[in-house]
């Protein structure tokens, strides 16, 4: 039904999409905002001058709801539990999670019906999918509690980059709300209730960025959301016309946010930037505070660890995350194996919160390049190679396999071959000899169908 819907959506003419946009954001309206959600954001930003000791007692507490309801309500859950000859009183903090087994994509997707919870009814489930780069999205059931607290923890961070409810943001994220075919402005569709404006991220391109700053300026947004790559390829044509665009703060997400695109959208747009993870699964969310530290995890919306290889518990570097959020009793997803990589800091953020931090996130383990001599290599570590290559559209890396690189390029009118002599040699010293840097000029770099750009992709398995 959903498809019918959007393809429904893709089909009609400009007016009429505006008027759905508006419609869909009267809908998040009466679900996500309202007196709940200005109690629950109180309670939430409350979470913040918690102790260490009062905030896992509330995590431990929510995980035993949860896994109450689990065990009551879950056919998959109560199946594995007595396959374990466990019972519900067997949790009582989130280390004894660790009874239960990960759950892999694979084991939702084949799963998906059982991991619903039983005492739902139809028309209270609220479906959506997975968004990351795969080729095969799974879907995901909500509750309206979920969806609810997703919006709360997101408006804890906007109001940490001075942002308030219904202030005006511009948003630069994947949703296809103009279709590709569309060859003229306007490329994009306005949610005036919740006073949003959507830029078409299909149509980011040279000849268009004049009729997108006049929108932007016409418009006058407080806050710009959307991917690293999108806002950073605005702000790099701001950049080279020596023009800037003030609003009060920049929120990125979905891609990795490489220092080179934190530097150009901050000197654009006169202001912070605040990277932050999230998930369709609502297992996890991450945020930056005002200090800029990392990210903070926000521990009272899921329960996270770091693994190793084999799934080995408590990796305490580098590894992949699994997630288990608090919130969602539809479908609720316990020890879920993310794709995404990080590591935790050891220290406290400076600002005092009681919030654990987790270092930059590589949004899936197959963006990281491995080199010959055992070294890895994230999207950031590269960028500081590549951050010189100005007179380029786009560039990708793609390790093809361990002793073979490829550098494509989208050459922009004034690309000046000296730039990627001095680029493809720096890459070359942070590789190694090993490697074989090979480069390919193309015309077009596709994004997923997400509209995320992967700018690294390495076909080599990740051991950690």
């Amino acid at each position: 039904m959903a498809g019918v819907l959007h393809n429904l959506y893709l089909k009609s003419p400009g007016p009429v999409q505006d008027l759905a946009v508006s419609l869909y954001g009267a809908k998040l309206y009466f679900r996500e905002y309202g007196s709940e959600f200005r109690k629950l954001l109180r309670e939430f930003e409350a979470h913040a001058q918690y102790s260490q000791a009062d905030l896992e007692a509330y995590q431990s507490e929510k995980i035993q709801q949860l896994v109450h309801h689990c065990y009551e309500h879950v056919p998959y859950y109560r199946r594995v539990m007595q396959d374990r000859k466990l019972v519900p009183n067997d949790f009582r903090r989130a280390a004894d999670l660790e009874k239960l087994p990960i759950l892999t994509r694979q084991t939702l997707a084949e799963n998906s019906d059982d991991l619903v919870a039983r005492n739902y009814k139809k028309s209270q489930l609220i479906v959506g999918y997975t968004s990351g780069t795969t080729a095969n999205p799974i879907r995901i059931v909500w509750d309206k509690r979920v969806c609810l607290i997703k919006t709360v923890v997101d408006w804890r961070q906007k109001r940490q980059g001075g942002i308030e409810p219904f202030d005006r943001i511009a948003y630069f994220i994947g949703r296809q709300i103009v279709p590709a075919t569309v060859k003229h402005p306007p490329y994009w569709r306005h949610n005036w209730v919740l006073n949003h404006l959507f830029f078409s991220a299909f149509h980011l391109a040279h000849k268009n960025m004049d009729c997108y700053l006049e929108k932007l300026a016409k418009f006058r947004p407080r806050a710009l959301e959307g991917f690293p790559s999108t806002l950073s390829f605005l702000a790099s044509y701001l950049n080279r016309l020596g023009q800037t665009f003030p609003v009060k703060a920049v929120f990125t997400s979905a891609e990795p946010l490489l220092p080179v695109q934190r530097e150009a959208i901050e000197k654009a747009f006169c202001c912070k930037v605040f990277d932050f993870l999230g998930m369709s699964e609502r297992v996890i969310f991450a945020t930056e505070c005002a200090r800029h530290e990392g990210k903070h995890l926000d521990t009272d919306f899921g329960y996270t660890e770091i693994i190793g290889d084999e799934d080995a518990p408590h990796s305490k570097g580098f590894g992949r995350i699994v997630a288990t959020g608090l919130h969602n009793y539809a479908q609720p997803l316990i020890r879920y194996k993310t794709s995404d990589v990080s590591s935790m800091y050891e220290k406290p953020c400076s600002c005092g919160r009681p919030f654990p931090r987790i270092h930059d996130v590589t949004t899936r383990d197959e963006d990281i390049v491995t080199t010959p001599d055992g070294r890895y290599l994230s999207p950031s570590a590269l960028g500081t190679a590549t951050k010189d290559l100005v007179s380029v559209e786009h560039l990708q890396i793609v390790q093809e396999d361990l002793h073979n690189v490829v550098l494509r390029l989208v050459p922009r009118p004034d690309f000046r071959q000296e730039e990627l002599i001095a680029v493809r040699k720096s890459l070359q010293n942070i590789l190694g000899d090993q490697v074989t840097i090979r480069i390919e000029t193309v015309e077009n770099i596709s994004r997923t169908s997400s509209g995320k750009f992967r700018w690294v992709i390495s076909n080599v398995p990740l051991k950690f």
